[in-house]
């Protein structure tokens, strides 16, 4: 296993992968909660509805366009303004890779 310095400023811990034990908390807190974040029960209503086409494999990403093949990790996607659903989306290769170019614009 490769260690890695957490990516935090200045901190010198060594990690398996990501930030420290302590930094990750502290990014944690300052994410806010899911709910602060925009993950309504609406959001989880539409998520369910939306589970068994995805599970089936009857759903294709709102954001690239390609099939979510079923057991396929998903996310219930978004507009970068949280406003409304796109739609389901791979859940890494699609929308959290949006999610991190959205952070680092």
């Amino acid at each position: 296993m490769t260690l890695r310095v957490c990516p935090e400023p200045g901190c010198p811990t060594l990690t398996s992968g990501g930030r420290c034990t302590n930094h990750a908390a502290q990014h944690e807190r300052r994410r806010g909660t899911r709910q602060q974040r925009g993950y309504t029960a609406a959001h989880d209503k539409l998520r369910r509805r939306l589970a068994p086409h995805v599970d089936a494999g009857r759903a294709t990403c709102a954001r690239c366009g390609q099939p979510i093949t079923p057991g396929e990790p998903w996310h219930l996607g978004h507009t970068d303004d949280r406003t409304p659903w796109t739609g389901p989306e791979h859940a890494n290769a699609c929308n959290r890779a949006a999610g991190g170019r959205a952070a680092h614009r």
